[in-house]
């Protein structure tokens, strides 16, 4: 611990760092009231001291969170600030989140188990929602399975601050959320949301834990983007042959592109995970998503150019500490510029560039893939128009030499 850190928060005594991201740092910390282990979670100094109506959200948001309980969402215990540091109190859960897992299963889960901690967190996100708590941002790092199998999401109703437009901290924040599993409803209006993003959210979760890959991947957070606005998912049982096309459709429902042709309610969505569990047909057999928002590629360049999710945070050089070596999976991508600050990336290395690019396929409908085909198509063109130039050529050429010998 640093001697600028305080070594107790409330009465909570910090054991050991857990992990450490761009905007807070999770500690393994006793609860000495309660005789209990504990996480603690602080809001880094940086951010409360340039903005203080952030660390307000933050301990406002924490409150609201404390009203929710039940058994698969990870209790907030207490919150406040100690020595200037905003924090607040959670439930320790002594397991893995999935990120972890699927660290250890490279190629995906079985479905069946990807399928249990779906319908677990499907469960908390419904009691979350009927206190009109809408998540925001389900991602398989934020579910979270402790050592007897329970599955616990994390995070739930808290401020974020991995977010787009943010040019300094001087600037507001306005769409919350990780690009691997974002609703195309939040890209575009983050003010009007509803149970149905955290279903799509879910459903790209569900997507990455059964195929080992999000949905949509690319070399940056805004291919990524623009892939959930414009091209239609392609059915995770075309990535992994072997899985039921139950499974795939259900999926594909959950993270239909329209807002209207997914699940409506938790409660659909349930009966259809405990059906696939129990061997069961579901209600959306043979379900597959074609629709897309987009068919004029210049409509999709200019509501990507109004967003800027490339754009990082600068922090001083002091506080990048030892986080990428010590802690990759928790750590934004970080890089050092000429005048002595570090540039942390809004999306770590596991979030999106871990991934290799889609390519378009033929049967793309949208007009942002189909440019990318003929982009790709022109070039394929241009190499075989020249390659087919130098034969004829050298034909002509060895004729002349031919008839000259003559």
């Amino acid at each position: 611990m640093s001697d600028n850190v305080p070594e107790k928060y409330g009465k909570c005594k910090v054991v050991r760092m857990l992990g450490q991201g761009a905007t807070a740092t999770v500690y393994l910390a006793r609860h000495e009231g309660l005789d209990m282990s504990v996480a603690v979670k602080v809001l880094r100094k940086k951010l409360s001291d340039g903005r203080p109506e952030y660390a307000e959200r933050f301990l406002r948001e924490a409150r609201t969170a404390a009203w929710l309980e039940h058994p698969n969402i990870v209790r907030v215990i207490d919150c406040g600030v100690e020595q200037g540091y905003h924090f607040m109190v959670m439930d320790y859960v002594d397991g893995p989140n999935c990120l972890e897992r699927l660290r250890d299963h490279p190629n995906g889960l079985d479905w069946r188990e990807a399928a249990n901690i779906v319908q677990q967190a499907a469960t908390g996100l419904a009691y979350a929602a009927s206190k009109d708590v809408i998540h925001r941002d389900v991602k398989p790092s934020n579910i979270m399975i402790d050592s007897t199998g329970r599955v616990r999401v994390t995070d739930l109703g808290l401020a974020k601050l991995t977010i787009k437009g943010i040019v300094s901290l001087t600037q507001e924040l306005h769409t919350v959320g990780t690009p691997n599993y974002m609703s195309p409803e939040q890209i575009r209006s983050p003010s009007a949301l509803d149970l149905r993003t955290d279903i799509y959210s879910l459903g790209a979760t569900f997507y990455h834990l059964v195929t080992g890959r999000p949905p949509f991947v690319g070399d940056a957070a805004m291919e990524v983007v623009a892939q959930h606005l414009s091209s239609p998912v392609v059915p995770p049982s075309k990535i992994k042959p072997r899985l039921p096309e139950s499974v795939s459709s259900v999926i594909c429902k959950m993270m239909a592109k329209s807002p209207t042709e997914r699940y409506q309610n938790w409660d659909d969505l349930s009966r259809d995970l405990e059906n696939l569990i129990a061997g069961k047909p579901t209600t959306v057999e043979g379900f597959e998503d074609t629709a897309s928002e987009f068919e004029d590629a210049e409509e999709l360049k200019r509501l990507l150019d109004e967003l800027s999710f490339t754009a990082p945070i600068k922090v001083d050089r002091e506080e990048k500490d030892q986080r990428a070596a010590e802690h990759p999976k928790e750590a934004g991508t970080a890089v050092k510029d000429e005048k002595g600050t570090t540039e942390l990336a809004l999306f770590g290395r596991n979030e999106v560039i871990t991934y290799p690019p889609s390519v378009p396929k033929p049967g793309d409908t949208t007009a942002f893939s189909r440019a990318k085909l003929e982009r790709r198509q022109s070039h394929t063109r241009l190499i075989v128009a020249l390659v087919v130039g130098g034969l004829i050529a050298l034909i002509a050429f060895t004729a002349f030499v031919a008839l000259l010998r003559r």
